[in-house]
């Protein structure tokens, strides 16, 4: 693994950033506007509630929330998304024509993942407080956690959908979109697991992402982090992780097998 490609690689990606207002509005416009629509919507449903104290903690949880989905969806997108751009520019043959090996490839998309979502963050956390008053860092030494576990998640999301493309080509790209979506419901983001149904609270127990908002909420409302539900988190994440992985390189393998040309 050379280090001068990861860095090529990582360079290739950011330097769009200056002009690409896609690029921007993914990582800036629409976090923003989620964060205010969400905000808003909070405070509209605290004012209705007669507790000052159990409001104040409904805004923080759908706040929280809304800052790690974000870590999620752009951890994804770093993935599939980098992919897409390669296929959409007609570029992917070119770039695998070189002396560049998948795991540097790999290794680039996972830096830029935790660069990008990074500086969506420095901006998040500032609207949320300016905005809301609501500091991020009242969660602590916990939040590298929380990222960390967050960003597994949005990494194998990304690597299973990135896997699909490859092996079924451009039509499939829509599951880039798509596949964080499906999610979304059944990890008790904005909402505590029980208020799920009964039926389909099964399948939130087998999300990674389930246990770290339900841990969020938990020491938001100043009750103390379980670390069975950490584990449980990690766990998960590194299973899938790895399954998705595992995928990618069989889908690349197999596309390899049938010519990448045919992606130009």
């Amino acid at each position: 693994m050379k280090l001068h490609r990861i860095k090529a690689l990582c360079l290739r990606h950011l330097y769009p950033l200056k002009r690409d207002f896609d690029l921007l509005s993914d990582m800036i416009y629409w976090p923003l506007i989620d964060t205010l629509l969400w905000g808003v919507t909070g405070q509209w449903l605290s004012s209705a509630g007669q507790n000052a104290d159990e409001a104040r903690i409904l805004i923080v949880s759908i706040l929280m929330g809304l800052i790690f989905w974000n870590v999620i969806w752009r951890s994804q997108a770093e993935v599939s998304r980098n992919l897409m751009d390669e296929i959409w520019n007609n570029n992917l043959i070119n770039l695998f024509s070189t002396p560049l090996r998948v795991d540097e490839w790999v290794t680039s998309v996972l830096l830029l993942s935790v660069i990008k979502t990074s500086i969506t963050l420095l901006l998040l956390v500032p609207a949320v407080f300016f905005l809301y008053t609501v500091n991020v860092f009242q969660l602590g030494w916990w939040i590298p956690v929380f990222f960390l576990s967050t960003t597994m998640t949005g990494w194998w999301l990304g690597f299973i959908s990135a896997g699909i493309v490859l092996r079924y080509g451009p039509k499939a790209q829509t599951v880039i979109w798509t596949l964080p979506g499906i999610l979304l419901p059944f990890s008790a983001i904005y909402f505590p697991l029980s208020q799920l149904p009964a039926v389909i609270q099964p399948i939130s127990r087998i999300i990674p992402t389930t246990y770290i908002f339900e841990s969020m909420r938990t020491l938001i409302q100043g009750g103390m982090v379980r670390p069975d539900y950490l584990a449980i988190s990690f766990g998960l994440n590194i299973v899938f992780l790895g399954f998705a992985f595992w995928f990618f390189m069989r889908s690349f393998a197999y596309s390899t097998k049938l010519g990448l040309g045919r992606f130009n």
